[in-house]
């Protein structure tokens, strides 16, 4: 690959871990200033159990999807200076990925509720819908990898 695409490919990943790390920051900030600072989660005594499992999910599940990120991108980058274009080891990562934004998408379909201790939770379309648009993608990038390692043995 060339100078210049591998030059912006490193500066588009920089962009994306800027963004990803303040959206980072802004959900953990949020929900401290919810816990502690200003208090404003109704604990809800026979869902306490439930109230907690959404507010730790929504932080692991936030926390493992910005690693991830960091990784992808790590490992992308690794790999263009070695000259290949689609490492493997991403695939099982995208995988992992989606696997944790069910999870991700799942609390945050219930974290209105969780929070002001109402007596509802909710599976929506999109528990389902984004992990496995994630998937496909886990797919693709798969047939990307064993396309261009097809065609390094070809040449």
């Amino acid at each position: 690959m060339n100078n210049p695409t591998q030059r912006s490919i490193k500066w588009l990943s920089v962009a994306i871990l800027i963004f990803a790390t303040i959206y980072f920051g802004f959900i953990y900030a949020k929900t401290i200033n919810q816990l502690w600072i200003q208090k404003t989660i109704v604990w809800n005594q026979d869902k306490l159990a439930w109230q907690v499992f959404i507010i730790a999910g929504r932080l692991i599940a936030t926390a493992l999807l910005y690693f991830f990120c960091w990784i992808f991108l790590v490992r992308t980058n690794r790999s263009l200076k070695n000259g290949e274009i689609f490492p493997r080891s991403n695939v099982s990562l995208l995988r992992w990925a989606a696997l944790v934004t069910a999870l991700a998408t799942f609390v945050q379909s219930n974290y209105g509720d969780a929070i002001k201790g109402a007596q509802m939770s909710v599976l929506d379309g999109n528990t389902l819908f984004y992990p496995l648009v994630v998937l496909f993608f886990a797919g693709l990038y798969k047939i990307a990898h064993l396309t261009a390692k097809d065609s390094s043995l070809a040449i």
